[in-house]
């Protein structure tokens, strides 16, 4: 990604969340519920978890990063340079190439448990506002890469496909937006919220729905799109029911392994990796059917003493400035440091978001 654009777009962020937050509870007359700061559809153990997800997304992020440019890099030394003096044609080129790219490589997020055992995390919040956008995967970036290789074949430059993918990427932070409406004629070309909110249903009309990034007219060609129509609801079929960001980045891969040890087919102990996640062996009940949402569904939300949340505050607050300290000197670190600091960060997360459970099995 480009730093100096993410760099210069974290205050932005934070800014946004703080007006729709005020919002929710001002303008959309939200009422207060318990555990909910008050505020419509911000609940504090559901943003602690959407935020620290966040920042360990950022501690592994650069690391992975390098292997993929590394090849992005390598093969477009080797590639057709179809753009070489024609850079406005590059740009356009890349704009929609980066977004098509990403259609794709969501799409397979959904339907291969390979991909969807990481991406799930995004998916995992209860809630649809704007910190939500900031829960990403820790380890997703190592598996985008294929994707985007194609366009470095064709000839887009490094640092050109490197711009736009951070401009894609920052866009859809506010696809998040809980309080906008349908933007009319808007709505035929680019995602928007309302879109994106159907992205998120686990109602069984809404699963797998809009994958698009900064354009819906990918789906509207692949059979993908589903309009915003009745009430939404959101997180994953099978909840979580945790906010440690740790367990959050690694329960579906736990899943997975277990089902292929308790499985008796050797092939079927492969295939679950990359199957839809509907998909079951016979033994272990076969495929599932998405059911509809019970008119009586209880969202997770333990009750956690101010003592327990102190902690994760503090615990949030701590990680992100070893964020910010490593993000400012992992050129300079040694190897030994980086496994330090991430391993202390990520730690540090974990306890906390354990302390906002309020229980030991997690």
């Amino acid at each position: 990604m480009n730093e100096k654009l993410i760099v210069y777009s974290i205050p932005v962020f934070f800014l946004s969340i703080i007006v729709e937050l005020f919002f929710n509870r001002w303008h959309l007359k939200a009422q207060p519920q318990p555990g909910r700061l008050g505020f419509g559809a911000y609940r504090f153990a559901d943003t602690f978890c959407n935020l620290a997800c966040g920042v360990g997304n950022q501690l592994f992020d650069p690391l992975l990063r390098i292997a993929g440019l590394f090849a992005y890099g390598a093969l477009f030394n080797r590639g057709l340079h179809a753009f070489k003096n024609h850079e406005v044609a590059e740009w356009v080129f890349a704009f929609f190439g980066v977004d098509c790219m990403y259609y794709f490589f969501h799409r397979a997020s959904h339907r291969s448990n390979l991909f969807w055992a990481a991406h799930v995390v995004h998916h995992q919040s209860e809630e649809y506002n704007l910190s939500v956008a900031l829960r990403q995967p820790w380890i997703e970036k190592i598996l985008d890469v294929p994707f985007y290789l194609p366009l470095a074949i064709v000839g887009v430059r490094p640092e050109v496909y490197v711009t736009t993918f951070t401009v894609n990427l920052l866009y859809q932070f506010f696809l998040h937006a809980s309080f906008v409406p349908k933007l009319g004629f808007l709505e035929y070309v680019f995602n928007t919220p309302s879109h994106h909110r159907v992205h998120h249903g686990i109602d069984p009309q809404y699963i797998d729905k809009n994958f698009g990034g900064m354009l819906i007219i990918w789906d509207r060609m692949g059979g993908t799109f589903e309009a915003e129509g009745a009430v939404v609801h959101y997180g994953t079929v099978k909840p979580l029911a945790s906010y440690n960001p740790l367990w959050a980045n690694v329960a579906a891969w736990a899943n997975l392994a277990k089902i292929a040890g308790q499985t008796q087919r050797f092939r079927d102990k492969v295939a679950i990796f990359f199957a839809p996640p509907e998909w079951l062996p016979d033994d272990q009940g076969g495929p599932v059917v998405v059911p509809k949402v019970s008119p009586g569904r209880r969202l997770y939300d333990p009750a956690a003493s101010m003592s327990a949340r102190v902690v994760a505050g503090l615990g949030l607050a701590a990680s992100s400035v070893g964020l910010m300290v490593f993000l400012e000197k992992q050129a300079t670190m040694t190897v030994a440091a980086l496994a330090t600091t991430l391993f202390g960060v990520v730690l540090v997360l974990a306890f906390a978001g354990r302390a906002l459970d309020a229980r030991r099995d997690v």
